[in-house]
C-alpha cells in the first residue's frame, strides 16, 4: 500500500497545483467558479466517507494491521485531492458544462 502511495504523489501534487491556480488565479474570481467548484465537490465530497466506510467493512472482514489501515487512509487522502483537482480541471476547460 505504501508503493501505492508514493505512486500517486506526482498526481497529488499536480492535483494540488490545479486547485491553487484555480483558486488563486484570475479564472477562479466570480460566478463560474462558484459552479465550477460546486460540481468539484459534489464528485469529491462522497469519496472520503465512502472509502472510510469500505475500509471498516475490510477491517471487519479481515485482520489488517495498523500500519496498513494508516496507509490506505493517507491514500484515501490522496484520491480525494487527486479527483477534485481532475474534477476542476475538467470542469474548467469543458465549454458545454458552464452553459448550463
Amino acid at each position: 500500500m505504501l508503493i501505492v502511495g508514493v505512486l500517486l504523489i506526482p498526481l497529488f501534487l499536480i492535483s494540488l497545483y490545479i486547485i491553487f491556480k484555480f483558486t488563486w488565479g484570475k479564472e477562479g474570481k466570480g460566478e463560474r467558479r462558484e459552479e465550477i467548484l460546486n460540481k468539484s465537490n459534489r464528485v469529491t465530497v462522497p469519496i472520503l466517507p465512502i472509502g472510510w466506510l469500505l475500509l471498516e467493512i475490510a477491517h471487519s472482514i479481515f485482520d489488517i494491521s495498523y500500519s496498513l489501515y494508516r496507509d490506505s487512509l493517507w491514500v484515501l487522502v490522496l484520491i480525494n485531492f487527486i479527483v477534485h483537482g481532475l474534477a476542476i480541471y475538467f470542469y474548467k476547460n469543458n465549454k458545454h458544462q458552464a452553459n448550463e
